[in-house]
């Protein structure tokens, strides 16, 4: 597994470019309590940035868009009961070389109990023909500690709730089609390479942290 991990890593790195460029190049969060939109990634980066890498490595991102399992933590064949409080939404840039840039959206429901909830409406498109699939994901709780590092309130805000069931595309109840399938080969690639990076960057912010 871990030589398969590598391959991997090494295949995408040696790609160029053009392999990082298959996925989201920008994801911008809006919701309660933010002055202003949390841009994901610095205007002008070379790289996806530890921000961008985190959220889209946390959030199952990968699993609402592509398809397939996750198990990092856990898809879900359904929305939750109850309350899941105030929602954000996380809109990403996806951009691929030859074709026009798109955007999708994610729903994120950072203060649900006992962990964070997100859920990527299906059948929306980008790089042209390729929808969306579609997914109700439970995050790790470590997503939440990421989203308020960022700048989301440690707290939801008071009587700040998520819009009724029926009245929100991020809220139907019912089954999310593609759960069951095995995730694509580059995908999980492009995974590594993103998980890769937020981690070297991280160390790198550590180390300058140290000697200072």
């Amino acid at each position: 597994m871990a030589s398969g991990v590598a391959v991997a890593v090494v295949v995408v790195i040696l790609a160029g470019p053009s392999a990082f460029a298959k996925g989201p190049s920008q994801g911008v969060i809006t919701g309660p309590g933010l002055a202003r939109p949390i841009t994901l990634r610095e205007p002008g980066s070379t790289t996806i940035g530890p921000d961008l890498a985190n959220v889209v490595m946390q959030s199952g991102f990968f699993v609402g868009t592509f398809g397939g399992t996750l198990h990092l933590h856990g898809n879900l064949a359904h929305r939750p009961a109850g309350s899941l409080g105030p929602r954000f939404i996380i809109t990403y840039t996806m951009t691929v070389e030859g074709r026009p840039s798109s955007d999708i959206v994610q729903y994120v429901f950072p203060y649900a109990e006992p962990h964070p909830i997100t859920y990527m409406p299906p059948n929306q498109a980008y790089w042209g023909s390729n929808k969306t699939v579609g997914a109700w994901y439970a995050a790790h709780i470590g997503f939440r500690r990421t989203l308020v590092a960022l700048g989301l309130p440690a707290t939801p805000l008071s009587g700040a709730q998520s819009p009724a069931v029926g009245s929100d595309p991020g809220s139907p109840l019912g089954t999310v089609p593609g759960g069951s399938l095995a995730m694509p080969l580059w995908i999980a690639a492009a995974l590594v390479v993103v998980m890769l990076a937020a981690f070297l960057t991280k160390r790198r912010h550590t180390r300058r942290s140290v000697h200072a």
